[in-house]
């Protein structure tokens, strides 16, 4: 079965489905510890998805992380929110 353009960009948009929004907390830089926040997610002029301009897989969702790998930043706001 011959797969069109069409269905072959709906399979790889359901592929690159991420829970990330607006406001989220990445972490980023060479060894993925620097806390960012998401202000803007679009596409480069490759089709490539960007979050803040940068590749998209070039991070880590600090919020799909165990607690204990989180910055120690959001680590304090989580324990003021539970108290």
């Amino acid at each position: 079965m011959k797969t069109t353009e069409r269905q072959l960009r709906m399979i790889i948009r359901e592929m690159l489905e991420l829970d990330l929004e607006k406001g989220d907390i990445i972490l980023t830089g060479r060894f993925k510890n620097k806390r960012t926040t998401v202000k803007e997610i679009g596409v480069d002029d490759l089709g490539q998805p960007t979050v803040n301009g940068m590749k998209a897989l070039s991070f880590r969702i600090e919020k799909l992380m165990p607690k204990d790998k989180w910055s120690k930043k959001s680590q304090k706001e989580d324990e003021d929110e539970n108290k």
